[in-house]
């Protein structure tokens, strides 16, 4: 069972690790984008009517899609005063207890945009600008990143409380 758990638990890592290589792509185009318009804009005087839409819609799903990838490499913010003090142990037991906080508050993310992203696919959303490009592929990118974080969530939850439990880490 050991070994299955640590199976799984590595190709949600792997997933995770994965989606913030993709995300670091998205980087580029994004900041390659900004360059354009900016260059258009201030430089030749003829910005875009798509530039700023464009980068905001690139945007979401980087920010969004870089969560699982974060959590993977203990990106997020925690309380390091007192964190920091405590043992491997009493960091996995705390992790553990805050899970269910984590998944209220991500699952609720994750239910409600898929309702959002799924209603927007159905009309085939666009956006009311001049440019009007396709925005229900954008919001269905909510809950996927959401869903990506959420299995790196139960990931971290699976190691936190076998080690809080034995004392022994699933690598």
């Amino acid at each position: 069972m050991r070994r299955f758990l640590s199976r799984t638990l590595c190709k949600i890592d792997t997933i995770s690790h994965w989606s913030g290589n993709v995300m670091a792509v998205i980087l580029f185009v994004l900041v390659g984008l900004v360059m354009f318009e900016v260059i258009s804009r201030y430089i030749f005087n003829s910005p875009t009517v798509w530039g700023l839409e464009a980068s905001t819609m690139i945007f979401g799903p980087f920010a969004l899609g870089s969560g699982a990838y974060a959590l993977l490499h203990k990106g997020h913010v925690k309380m390091d005063i007192f964190y920091e003090r405590w043992s491997e142990r009493t960091k996995a037991i705390v992790d553990a207890c805050t899970f269910p906080v984590f998944m209220m508050f991500i699952g609720i993310i994750l239910w409600k945009s898929a309702s959002y992203g799924w209603q927007s696919f159905l009309i085939r959303e666009h956006s009311v600008t001049a440019w009007s490009p396709p925005i229900y592929l954008w919001k269905l990118t909510v809950p996927l990143a959401a869903l990506l974080l959420v299995l790196q969530g139960i990931a971290d939850f699976i190691r936190n409380l076998t080690f809080a439990i034995s004392g022994k880490k699933l690598t």
